[in-house]
């Protein structure tokens, strides 16, 4: 599979700014303020209904020593979402592989290694990986919250917080 990109800025604080094609809307711009080895996810879109595609952005910042390897389970409901592939993050785009297997229904591991790519650098912010889910689950009678979780962080991730790093996708009707 070719590699993919997940473009994100940065500056002191971090600027995300995820531009999907499966996104109907402007895109999402969030400016948050991390502490050292922080690890977290995102979804685009927040929210939506059955066979909505979201793109699930594995992102870290701030870590306090390269990261040449890493490895992390993502977990999510196998009711509500189906996986459908694993594309590089802007930080791994020149690496060797970042790829994901799934273990169980509704759980990835998923791990990356940058061969003769570059390492990530001290103080960097941005994207490891971009999980792309389906909405599979039918219409709720009511709007529901589905997690979807990191945990499990290895290699050069061990240092990370929060464990588990979660976002939460609105379920609609």
């Amino acid at each position: 599979m070719a590699a993919k990109r997940l473009v994100s800025g940065s500056c002191l604080f971090i600027s995300a700014t995820i531009l999907l094609s499966a996104c109907k809307k402007l895109p999402t711009t969030a400016t948050i303020n991390f502490g050292e080895n922080t690890i977290l996810v995102a979804c685009n879109p927040a929210s939506g209904g059955p066979d909505t595609t979201i793109a699930v952005a594995v992102l870290i910042a701030e870590n306090s020593r390269e990261v040449r390897v890493f490895g992390l389970e993502m977990s999510f409901d196998p009711d509500i979402f189906q996986y459908k592939e694993i594309a590089s993050g802007n930080l791994t785009g020149g690496w060797t592989a970042v790829d994901a297997n799934e273990i169980s229904p509704g759980r990835l591991r998923i791990g990356g290694f940058a061969g003769g790519g570059s390492a990530i650098s001290t103080g960097s912010k941005g994207a490891l990986a971009l999980v792309r889910l389906k909405v599979t689950a039918g219409n709720p009678s009511t709007n529901l919250g589905s997690q979807i979780c990191v945990n499990h962080f290895t290699d050069d991730l061990s240092r990370f917080q929060p464990t588990p790093a979660c976002t939460i996708f609105a379920l609609k009707k």
